[in-house]
């Protein structure tokens, strides 16, 4: 945790900085980008905006709550397929991004960091500073590599999405920093009672919750056949259970509803759509799950275990780094709907486990994922690449 001296106020004071970030809705990349703003903002002072594209939405809500500027403008996703349009989208990029005179462009995408890579030497700015924000799931077929060439600094929130950048795009690993993401440690809006009394739970059932959109770089496939197993074992001891899908309905929706259906699951699982008290809501559940195949560290995750909470999961790369040697016994094989539901059933009937695991999580959180480390590693590279100008 850095001290006093190290994370001095004001040290950014009037430097213009953007965020370049997708559509205005909220998911993990977008809730760092946020996190982020805010401290730039409100005590290095910098003078910031947030770029996404599209019509108003969650992110806009909490940057007008959060008093920080935003803007719409037209960025250059998604990609054509030709490649005059392609030009014609990143010079219209270029202009706006000149006439907004930034001294320091932040893209929290891979694909806005592949644009911004590509013509921020032709906006004024004095640095660029490229975000991996997952393990690497998208390539363009000539981009990526010519935005790699130009831009300055990288910075990658996992492990695997810094192999990525490596191994993949060929970044030199010397202009390269691993931050991992920071996760606030608050109350929620609404406490226990009131969430299950909303969720009409009794405080006897066994509550367990994912928090990730429903899209297809997750598998809430895996997770939902797990479930149908879980219910099973859990009624045979006279206990109900019932699983909270909490997420924005995406391209996977539809589907994991009908999954849901033909698995008779449709009273024990509640598709919760988009939360705003995430953390409230988290408050209310007995376990955290985490299904996918692999991504960088979820952010989901690192929610669950800053409430305390016990992680079961699938195990990859991603959420190995997240909950750490402790809390690899919780993870099954991908894909492995049976032995999903063991660790689930596992720790619903041993609720000593279950705490023991979830303090030794916190803790984690508090250690490697504070918001402090995350601010004081990001404005660090902020003032070097400055500094080297």
């Amino acid at each position: 945790m850095p001290n006093n001296d190290q994370t001095a106020h004001g040290i950014l004071n009037g430097v213009r900085i953007v965020v370049v970030i997708g559509p205005f809705e909220l998911g993990g990349a977008e809730r760092q980008a946020l996190l982020l703003a805010c401290h730039l903002v409100h005590e290095q002072k910098a003078d910031l905006e947030v770029w996404g594209h599209g019509q108003p939405g969650r992110v806009s809500e909490l940057c007008d709550e959060q008093g920080i500027a935003w803007r719409s403008v037209p960025l250059p996703v998604p990609w054509s397929s030709r490649r005059s349009e392609q030009i014609k989208r990143l010079a219209i990029f270029a202009r706006t991004l000149r006439r907004a005179r930034p001294d320091v462009i932040l893209p929290f995408m891979f694909f806005q960091s592949v644009a911004c890579g590509l013509v921020w030497r032709h906006t004024g700015a004095r640095t660029c500073i490229w975000n991996q924000r997952d393990e690497g799931r998208d390539r363009l077929r000539y981009a990526d590599r010519l935005a790699v060439r130009f831009t300055p600094r990288f910075v990658a929130n996992s492990q695997n999405g810094a192999e990525f950048l490596i191994n993949d795009l060929g970044v030199d690993p010397k202009r390269l920093t691993l931050i991992h993401n920071g996760v606030e440690i608050t109350s929620g809006k609404w406490d226990r009672a009131k969430w299950r009394a909303h969720l009409g739970v009794s405080d006897e059932a066994f509550l367990a919750c994912m928090v990730a959109n429903l899209q297809q770089f997750k598998d809430h496939d895996t997770l939902l056949k797990a479930w149908r197993i879980v219910v099973d074992r859990l009624q045979s001891r006279g206990r109900e259970a019932v699983l909270l899908l909490a997420g924005r309905p995406e391209e996977t929706h539809l589907t994991l509803k009908a999954l849901a259906f033909d698995l008779k699951l449709c009273n024990t699982v509640r598709f919760l759509g988009g939360v705003k008290d995430v953390r409230g809501l988290i408050s209310a559940v007995d376990l955290g799950v985490h299904s996918s195949v692999n991504e960088g560290v979820p952010n989901g995750v690192l929610e669950c275990m800053a409430a305390g909470l016990t992680v079961a999961g699938t195990d990859y790369l991603g959420i190995r780094e997240a909950v750490g040697p402790q809390g690899y016994e919780f993870l099954a094989r991908p894909y492995d709907a049976s032995a999903l539901a063991d660790q689930i059933i596992r720790l619903a009937v041993d609720p000593a486990l279950r705490s023991n695991a979830g303090i030794a999580n916190r803790h984690r959180v508090e250690n490697e994922f504070s918001p402090r480390k995350m601010y004081h590693e990001m404005t660090t590279v902020i003032r070097e690449e400055l500094h080297s100008k």
